[in-house]
């Protein structure tokens, strides 16, 4: 896909405004901290857009999909980002962040407040707004560690130790699952000003152990990856799904600095999950044992690796009979229609699950206690003036809001703090929404939830909530 030529996009949803949504973003003058802490790194992400900077806002040379942020204090935030192009020419970015209050800043009043989320009760007002003042601050951004992948990548995870240790660690999958330290090492930044990304490890689904001690295995023989997820409650436990079915429970051992104690990894068990590819998976909030999958038969099931002769079917769509004069596309014919693409786990209640199916712009919220059916329903249709697919969604870190993205230009975030919902409830209204001009590939929270970061064509949007 040629990003260059793609029609700059409205959204779908009444009352927006017709501006350019370039314009809402306010000028911020590229700041001095993050030359002195990367002096050879090349000003990259001060972007231009209609005459003004946007304030918060990285920009790649690539074209952007996943994307994960984390705050390991209060002046350092790294986000790991990954291109989705076709053919073997993708790239794994590390992003530095620096907070910059503007109130701090008394010699330079150029300075103004970042793009926030707007908090309109009305779905018809729902816009990005500047505020006069923020104390949250605006961030300034700099790519300090970068790699080449061949093919595009399914997901990205920064190690849940990361703020502890301090070591910037990440796991990414694509036709296998791959582990990088960023060698942080002065001595070997290199001439473009960015540190080394070192491959750690290659978890391949069919092998027993990784490849990353030298063994020479064809890589693209193995089952691609489609998703992991690294365990919060325990960090030495990572499990991944793939489209042979099967889902694939990783021991992890890791070396806390390069160079010392060879970094291992070892199939702890392997089991097939589905009867069709699974494409997503993720552990219960602070469990270490059960974990829940989603797959392209349209089914949610949840796994205890304490007793893995059984499974729990908690979601599985009704099977419309097919019409009789109904052919297939090809499309269609390589997958389900009712097929669920994602899965999030609530942080806060283990419970609650959300799921995204294929081309569809609801969002499902089951219910562990009651299986079946959705106990909430997040209609992104908007009375039926959006038909755009939903594409991620991602659970806010410490309360039950939900953030979604969809090809309707818009990153939504819903309030589901209510706890007294009956099953099949309808939520049709957002609690905050931003607008880009192209679609929104992807969103993720900083790691305590004041941050929303939102993946647009080429560029990553900070915006405080």
């Amino acid at each position: 896909m040629d990003w260059q030529q793609l029609r700059p996009k409205r959204s779908s949803l009444s009352g927006l405004s017709q501006q350019g949504s370039y314009t809402l973003y306010p000028i911020s003058p590229r700041q001095n901290q993050s030359r002195f802490a990367y002096p050879n790194y090349p000003d990259e992400q001060t972007v231009q857009d209609n005459g003004s900077t946007r304030a918060s806002y990285y920009s790649s040379q690539h074209p952007l999909f996943c994307a994960d942020w984390v705050s390991t204090d209060p002046t350092n935030d790294w986000v790991v980002l990954s291109s989705f192009r076709e053919g073997y020419l993708n790239r794994v970015q590390v992003v530095h962040g620096l907070l910059y209050n503007n109130k701090e800043d008394p010699e330079d009043p150029g300075i103004v407040s970042p793009t926030v989320l707007d908090t309109s009760s009305s779905s018809e007002e729902l816009r990005a707004k500047d505020l006069p003042s923020c104390a949250g601050g605006a961030f300034d951004w700099t790519n300090v560690a970068e790699t080449a992948v061949e093919y595009p990548l399914t997901n990205v995870q920064w190690d849940p130790l990361m703020t502890s240790l301090g070591v910037l660690r990440l796991g990414a999958s694509s036709e296998v699952l791959r582990l990088y330290k960023v060698d942080q090492d002065p001595d070997k930044l290199k001439m473009d000003g960015r540190f080394p990304l070192v491959q750690t490890h290659l978890l391949a689904n069919n092998s027993t152990a990784n490849l990353a001690n030298g063994d020479v295995q064809d890589i693209n023989t193995f089952p691609p990856v489609t998703s992991f997820d690294w365990n919060k409650a325990d960090p030495s436990i990572i499990i991944t799904s793939s489209v042979d079915t099967t889902c694939t429970v990783w021991d992890l051992n890791r070396s806390h600095s390069l160079g010392k104690d060879r970094d291992t990894a070892h199939v702890k068990t392997q089991l097939i999950a589905h009867d069709l590819e699974v494409f997503d998976v993720k552990f219960l909030h602070e469990s270490t044992n059960v974990f829940a999958s989603v797959s392209n038969d349209g089914s949610m099931r949840v796994f205890d690796l304490r007793s893995l002769e059984h499974s729990t079917i908690i979601y599985e769509p009704t099977r419309a009979p097919p019409l009789a004069s109904s052919v297939p596309t090809t499309a269609q014919a390589h997958y389900n229609p009712q097929a669920l693409l994602k899965l999030l786990t609530s942080n806060v209640d283990q419970n609650y699950l959300a799921t995204v199916g294929v081309n569809l712009n609801q969002v499902l919220v089951i219910d562990m206690r009651m299986p079946g059916l959705p106990v909430v329903k997040l209609d992104c249709l908007f009375g039926g003036m959006s038909q755009a697919a939903v594409n991620t969604i991602q659970w806010h870190p410490s309360t039950n809001w939900l953030a979604t993205a969809g090809d309707d230009c818009q990153a939504l975030v819903w309030d589901l703090t209510s706890g007294n919902k009956e099953v099949g409830t309808v939520v049709d209204t957002p609690a905050m929404a931003y607008t880009e001009e192209l679609e929104v590939n992807n969103v993720c929270w900083r790691n305590n939830g004041d941050w929303l970061g939102v993946i647009s064509g080429k560029g990553f949007q900070a915006l405080q909530t």
